[in-house]
This record gives C-alpha cells, sequence and structure tokens, in this order.
C-alpha cells in the first residue's frame, strides 16, 4: 500500500524534530560562553535570515518544486546541528543561525503550501486545519519523547552530555532526510502553468493587499503570537531560578509538546464547539494573562505548568491560522504568499526578541511582564471572527 504526502510527512516531521537538546539549548549556548543577550541575538539572526530569504525561498519553491523544499530544510538543519556541535565562538553560532534561518524559509511556505494542495487534488482542502494540525503533532510527539530522554541523559548538565543529545538528533534528521526523497507533487500542482518569478511574487503580494478579510487574519495571528521562540530560551534561566530540579527541565519540554500535540490535533474539534470568536480570544488572553503572574511568582510547581500552558497553546495556532489563510490564497502563488506572510512574522519578531533580549538582560521577570502586556494588548484590540474567513 503507497502512502500519501501526508502519511509521508507526517513520518518525516517526527524524525526531524527528535529535538534530544531541547531541556538545555539555553545551557549548552551559556556553557559555550554566551551572555543571555548573546543568546536571544541569536534567534534575532535567525530571523532576520528568514526574512531575507523567505521570498527567494518561497518564489523557488512556486517556479520549480514544492518537495524540493522539503529536503533542504532538512539537510539544512543536519548540516547547522553538526556545525552546532564544533563550534566555540558567537561567530561560529551566528553562521549556524543563518543556515537554520535558510532552512526555515524553505519550509515556511513550501510545505504548508505542499499539504493544502495535496489535499486539494482530493478535494479535501477544506480538512487543511485537521491535517495540519495532525501533521504538526507528530513534530510534538516526537519533541515530548526526545525532550524526555534528552532531559534524562543531560540531568548532569556537562559537556559531554550535551554533546550527545545535538549527535542523536542528527541520527532522526538523517532519517528524515532519506524519506523525503519519496515526497511527490500533488496532480493539482502538476497543472498549473507558472509565471516568472517576479510575476509570481506581485501576484502573492496584490493577493493579500487586496484582500481585507486575509491582512485582518494576518495582523491578529502576528500581534498575539505567545512568543514561544523567547521562550524556549529564557524558561530554563528561569526555571533555576524557580528551583526547578534539573531532571524536571526534559519533563517540562516533554509534557509541553504533549499538551501541543493534543492540541494542534484536536484544534478544528475545539474551534467547532466553541466558535471562532471564543476560540481566538481564549487561545490569546491565556498567555498573556500568564506571563504576568510568571512576572510576579517563582514557585517551582506553577511555573512549570505555566511553561507547559504556553507552549501548548502556541502550538494550538498554527492548525487554525493555516486553514483561515490557505483559503484566500490560489494556488500557483501559494508558497510565495505563505513566505510573504512568514516575513511580516519575522519582522515583527526581530524587533520584539530585541526589546526583551535587553529587558531580560537586566531583569529576566520583567521581560516576562512585557511580553504578558503586549499580547493583552494586543488580543483586545485585534479579533478575528466567522466574517474573516470569506474571501474578499
Amino acid at each position: 500500500m503507497s502512502l500519501n504526502n501526508i502519511s509521508k510527512l507526517k513520518f518525516i516531521y517526527f524524525f526531524k524534530s527528535l529535538n534530544f537538546f531541547a531541556p538545555i539549548l539555553a545551557l549548552f549556548y551559556l556553557a559555550r560562553g554566551l551572555s543571555t543577550f548573546q543568546l536571544l541575538s541569536l534567534e534575532v539572526i535567525l530571523t532576520i535570515t528568514l526574512f531575507l530569504a523567505e521570498i527567494p525561498t518561497g518564489i523557488i519553491a512556486d517556479k520549480i518544486k514544492r518537495k524540493y523544499s522539503v529536503t533542504l530544510v532538512i539537510l539544512l538543519y543536519l548540516i547547522g546541528n553538526i556545525l552546532t556541535i564544533y563550534s566555540q565562538t558567537y561567530i561560529l553560532f551566528v553562521v549556524v543561525q543563518v543556515i537554520f534561518g535558510i532552512a526555515l524559509a524553505f519550509g515556511s511556505g513550501a510545505i504548508e503550501a505542499l499539504v493544502y494542495d495535496s489535499l486539494k487534488s482530493e478535494k479535501k482542502e477544506k480538512e487543511m486545519n485537521k491535517h495540519w494540525g495532525a501533521i504538526n503533532s507528530q513534530f510534538l510527539f516526537a519533541g515530548m519523547i526526545s525532550a524526555l530522554i534528552g532531559g534524562w541523559l543531560t540531568q548532569s548538565q556537562n559537556m559531554d552530555s550535551f554533546i550527545l543529545a545535538f549527535w542523536l538528533y542528527s541520527i532522526g534528521a538523517f532519517i528524515a532526510l532519506i524519506a523525503s526523497f519519496s515526497i511527490k507533487e500533488p496532480k493539482h500542482y502538476k497543472k498549473i502553468e507558472h509565471d516568472n518569478p517576479i510575476i509570481i511574487f506581485k501576484k502573492a503580494l496584490k493577493s493579500i493587499i487586496t484582500n481585507s478579510n486575509l491582512r485582518k487574519i494576518i495582523l491578529v495571528s502576528v500581534l498575539t503570537v505567545p512568543f514561544p521562540h523567547i521562550l524556549k530560551m529564557l524558561f530554563q534561566p528561569y526555571f533555576n531560578i524557580s528551583g526547578v530540579q534539573p531532571i524536571l527541565f526534559g519533563v517540562a519540554v516533554s509534557v509541553a509538546m504533549l499538551g501541543g500535540a493534543l492540541l494542534s490535533r484536536n484544534a478544528y474539534k475545539i474551534e467547532n464547539k466553541f466558535g471562532i470568536n471564543k476560540t481566538i480570544f481564549i487561545m490569546n488572553l491565556l498567555p498573556a494573562i500568564i506571563y504576568i503572574i510568571m512576572s510576579l511568582t517563582t514557585t517551582g510547581i506553577t511555573s512549570f505548568i505555566f511553561y507547559v500552558v504556553i507552549v501548548s497553546l502556541a502550538q494550538m495556532r498554527n492548525p487554525l491560522f493555516s486553514q483561515y489563510q490557505n483559503d484566500h490564497i490560489e494556488s500557483k502563488n501559494r508558497a510565495t504568499a505563505l513566505s510573504i506572510i512568514s516575513m511580516f512574522h519575522a519582522i515583527y519578531f526581530i524587533v520584539s526578541q530585541l526589546i526583551i533580549g535587553k529587558i531580560a538582560d537586566y531583569n529576566l521577570l520583567y521581560s516576562f511582564m512585557f511580553m504578558g502586556i503586549i499580547i493583552l494588548a494586543n488580543t483586545l484590540l485585534f479579533r478575528v471572527n466567522n466574517k474573516h474567513l470569506n474571501n474578499s
């Protein structure tokens, strides 16, 4: 029995996401002599690279074949991971982040476009939130398993255990790389007559500019993001000042991945039950409140629970906003349009990471308060409802 693209991507996402180093990533960088600001600045470098590479990689995916993007993502991650193991200076870590940024750019729009058009060829595009949630849940289940193992392997918090975690990731990524060669272009995609790159970009940009509902969806998705990219670097020092035992770092990541996997897989069911208005509002409001509370308390058990809830809710957003956005985008420039949307996210990430990084260097708890206030304000100001799902 041959597997379709959705099944293959679930397998690939699982093995490319065995991040055994997740519980100690920040500690690894700090052990290599980086400051907290340098730690978060690496994320800024990654995001700037993502920003610059978004449009070219999206056009490449639309112009050539999106299945190649899957292979390139994994290959670049594998290369970057191995370079991380041998990097000893901040400059080398910057180079690694550039490689990761290019990898993210290749995957940000192309893979999502590949999934949507694979479903469209089977007349199942309205099930995007369901299947995209299922694919993302594989990434999260992998994160859950690898975080438990990684947390146990690295509980001594010495460099040898950190390096072992990175090598274990490389094995999983290599398996995913081999599996990526079996991805096929959707029949729907093969029938499309492609324009030149400049026209593809112009049409993708125009589809966003002229569609008021799509613009509102993008605005909400960008401005209410609960900063998971920042939390993944700050939760470890936060756990340390909260008195959380090192062995529980991996457990926290694992439980958060499990929660995210369950919410991501069932996001469409939750939306069907409570409606778009309530689902999106509560999903954005909770992280805001939790961040504010985290800035006021450093109790071990509450720190653990709050981290799990924020990460879980951050993962729930992906399939919902993916469905909303893709329903407004044409197939022939889908990857490019999604890359443009990712570029908007990148701009916001760059600005927020620099500001929050400086605040965290001064006082870690103040940075949590700042994130909570920003999310709360944007949640109250910007809302998405049923009318925004209609193409305009």
